[in-house]
């Protein structure tokens, strides 16, 4: 069992550290919207944590969507496919954490099964995006011809994340 001050700590830490790298990651093609965008996020983060079964846990991650949306063009070579294979881990690790202190109140410990249950979930999830991000680079760096191949790969890992989905819904 993990002790609530200690995993609580941990996932408020994992928020706040996501919302800075977000914001360093749009700073770099748009700095005066990562710094305009700074002082709401810091809020909507403020609140997200202190309620995170509410509606600023939900407004957090929206607000981080749109720090993610409005921080450059679309990702067309490695670079910016990692960067977005980045930011959505990042999101995604918002989500999770405010789930979890969502789901355990305060003073509760989290069992080591929850803990790893929800290490190898969010693990999963950011791989299946990892996959995702290789299927577009792919996409915008082939030749129209590979087209079929590269629908198949998307087909491919549709499925995978399907079954992946099912498999966990079943284990319950």
């Amino acid at each position: 069992m993990t002790p609530a001050r200690r995993w609580r700590r941990t996932a408020t830490l994992l928020v706040v550290l996501a919302d800075v790298l977000l914001l360093g990651l749009a700073s770099l093609s748009t700095p005066v919207t990562a710094l305009v965008l700074t002082l709401p996020l810091a809020g909507l983060t403020w609140w997200g944590l202190r309620r995170p079964g509410r509606w600023g846990a939900t407004l957090l991650v929206v607000a981080q969507v749109v720090v993610v949306g409005t921080s450059g063009a679309a990702p067309a070579d490695i670079g910016g496919w990692a960067a977005a294979v980045l930011a959505a881990a990042l999101v995604l690790a918002t989500h999770l954490c405010l789930a979890l202190l969502a789901a355990f109140p305060p003073g509760a410990g989290l069992p080591r099964a929850t803990l790893r249950r929800w290490a190898s979930q969010g693990g999963l999830l950011a791989t299946a995006g990892a996959a995702a991000a290789v299927v577009g680079l792919l996409g915008s760096r082939t030749p129209s011809a590979w087209g079929t191949v590269v629908v198949t790969l998307a087909l491919a890992g549709l499925a995978a994340t399907a079954a992946l989905a099912w498999r966990t819904a079943r284990s319950g």
